[in-house]
């Protein structure tokens, strides 16, 4: 049984409506759920059931119209500078390099003690296209460069809205993977979004799994130990799929989406 903390992403009561002359949508009504601190947390669940607005809410990009949300204990407002929101498209500066796309991240760029923008390149495997200008790059660069000014950042809570969807499948597993790996490095707080249950299943400590607006969390999975050595994640999907105990997991989150997805048609 997992146990609360203070220090989680707490959201107490949260309603939130997109709403013009003509319609009005609800997103969340008096929604409360905590999300455990330091987690990787991935959110499920059909096309227009709130979860990007979800992500926009935690990041001050939407602002709520009652309840609170508080992250280590303080109010949202107050942790602003401590998240950093990753979008479906990489939304870099098109006159700018690689190089100088992920400095955006560095918010110390006075000390070079502490500019950590080579490693972070390094790591992210982006030090051959430091000169490139982001036409100049594919869709999974892209992203590289977005995740590596995410993470120059610094930030405490990072949010992830369908990063790799714009891949095809073989690169999305292996660069999904491999990002994963990178961030889990930092220990931050990480809340992805995606519609992959697959991708959810073999990368996450937690999958939520929700219906349509107003978001409700109808189940949260854990995943299985692995039998083997290594985690799912560094297995990959393929391998993971031979495992029995996985298979069973993945199908339980695709048969409550599934279940949630019917019963609003």
């Amino acid at each position: 049984m997992n146990t609360c903390s203070i220090d989680d992403l707490i959201f107490d009561k949260v309603s939130f409506s997109y709403e013009d002359k003509i319609n009005k949508k609800e997103i969340l009504n008096n929604f409360s759920y905590k999300i455990k601190k330091g987690k990787f947390t991935t959110i499920i669940g059909p096309s227009g059931s709130g979860k990007t607005s979800l992500l926009k809410l935690i990041s001050g990009i939407f602002k709520f119209e009652k309840g609170e949300i508080k992250f280590e204990n303080e109010i949202l407002q107050l942790k602003l500078r401590d998240i950093s929101l990753v979008q479906q498209t990489a939304s870099l500066m098109p006159w700018m390099n690689v190089y100088q796309n992920v400095e955006l991240g560095n918010i110390n760029k006075r000390n070079k003690k502490f500019n950590k923008i080579n490693k972070i390149i390094k790591d992210l495997g982006l030090q051959e296209y430091i000169n490139f200008f982001p036409y100049q790059l594919s869709g999974g660069l892209l992203q590289r460069v977005a995740i590596a000014r995410a993470l120059l950042f610094k930030p405490k809570l990072l949010l992830l809205d369908e990063p790799f969807a714009a891949l095809d499948n073989l690169s999305r597993e292996i660069i999904s993977t491999e990002l994963i790996s990178i961030i889990k490095k930092e220990a931050v707080t990480v809340i992805m979004v995606t519609h992959s249950i697959e991708e959810a299943a073999l990368l996450s400590d937690e999958v939520l799994v929700i219906g349509f607006a107003p978001v409700n969390v109808i189940k949260s999975f854990i995943p299985p130990k692995s039998k083997n050595s290594e985690s799912w994640q560094k297995l990959g999907l393929r391998k993971s799929l031979e495992d029995k105990c996985f298979r069973k997991y993945l199908k339980s989150i695709r048969d409550t989406s599934y279940k949630a997805l019917q019963k609003e048609i």
